[in-house]
């Protein structure tokens, strides 16, 4: 895929850093995609000078880190990051308000205005394509808000959050497309600021961005509960700790070619393969029968060629009730084959 540079009138090594924020930005490259010098140099159809001085900006910027491997990828903006980035931008929009309350013109407020009027009638359009160009505009309207604040320390800072925010936006509705209907809470700090009511502006934009703040929270926490149900319960038996028989795992690298995976109970590694490899469900399930039918561990390994560990701790993740009533029988059982 190539992606277009813009106008030719910047220096090579700019257009480049440019195309590729926006690829990144804009959600166009994945946030699970490894950038290749190489690759990136294709594709943008320059050489690869000009991609790395993009990539070593972008890098200060913090929209690209190495992953553990050390391999370029976006930056994935965790849960914290998202609270800390909302508490920012509430401190400094707070200030971006009052200035605009006292020092906005009446070209910057009808500027302002037409931004958001535009937003409102895409939005009473509904269509899913047009989230880009919403989301553009919502982050028009702030800037035009700190443009006419007459401070202007306050536009570099507030640009530098709007890219994290527009990144952690990309990265959080795939997950939830209507992030952006937030039109009603911009219209009432532009009432606000065009009265010239500056207690009501730092009330409207700090209840806007806190909105905004919790709308995140709740999409990370509906995507970690989707996650653990996706992908931890179907497959609880390959997942469960084989020490602790916890099944609070997560990802701990690849060895082998195989997904590696460590106990958050008791520090146990172990592959996704630990067990399923060596035995079936068939023969595990015949153990647990053997059990409940009260022979004792050693004598079902004898039977059957399973280690008695692994038996008791497939009986220990047996249905409950099951293991109840029949672990101290085959305690028992197990004594006497030891006998």
């Amino acid at each position: 895929m190539t992606s277009q540079l813009p106008q030719r009138s910047k220096p090579l090594y700019e257009q480049t850093y440019l195309a590729l924020r926006s690829a990144i930005l804009s959600g166009e490259i994945s946030v699970d995609e490894r950038l290749i010098e190489s690759q990136l140099a294709q594709r943008f159809q320059v050489s690869r000078t000009p991609v790395r001085e993009a990539i070593r900006r972008l890098q200060q910027e913090n929209l690209l880190a190495s992953d553990s491997d050390g391999a370029l990828c976006i930056t994935k903006l965790s849960l914290r990051d998202a609270i800390k980035l909302y508490d920012c931008r509430i401190a400094l929009e707070q200030l971006s308000v009052v200035g605009a309350c006292e020092n906005a013109t009446t070209e910057q407020l009808k500027a302002i205005e037409q931004t958001l009027i535009q937003a409102e009638n895409l939005a009473q359009q509904g269509h899913k394509q047009l989230q880009d160009e919403l989301l553009d505009l919502n982050f028009d309207f702030h800037r035009l808000i700190a443009e006419s604040s007459d401070n202007p320390w306050l536009v570099p800072l507030l640009d530098h959050l709007s890219n994290h925010t527009r990144l952690l936006r990309t990265q959080t509705l795939q997950a939830e497309p209507d992030i952006t209907n937030i039109h009603s809470e911009h219209r009432q700090v532009y009432e606000a600021i065009a009265h010239h009511d500056v207690p009501a502006a730092v009330k409207y934009i700090t209840h806007h961005l806190t909105a905004s703040q919790q709308r995140i929270i709740e999409i990370f926490e509906r995507s970690h509960l989707t996650t653990l149900s996706a992908e931890m319960i179907p497959q609880q038996e390959a997942l469960q700790c084989p020490r602790c028989l916890s099944f609070e795992v997560s990802r701990n690298g690849r060895r082998m070619g195989k997904q590696g995976y460590i106990c958050k109970q008791c520090g146990r590694q172990f592959l996704a393969t630990y067990e399923s490899s060596r035995y079936s469900a068939e023969i595990r399930e015949k153990c647990i029968v053997l059990h409940n039918n009260g022979i004792g561990f050693r004598e079902i390994e004898r039977m059957t060629g399973v280690n008695h560990n692994t038996i008791i701790r497939w009986v220990k993740s047996a249905p409950h009730k099951a293991y109840k009533s029949n672990y101290s029988r085959g305690q028992e059982s197990e004594v006497g084959s030891q006998g």
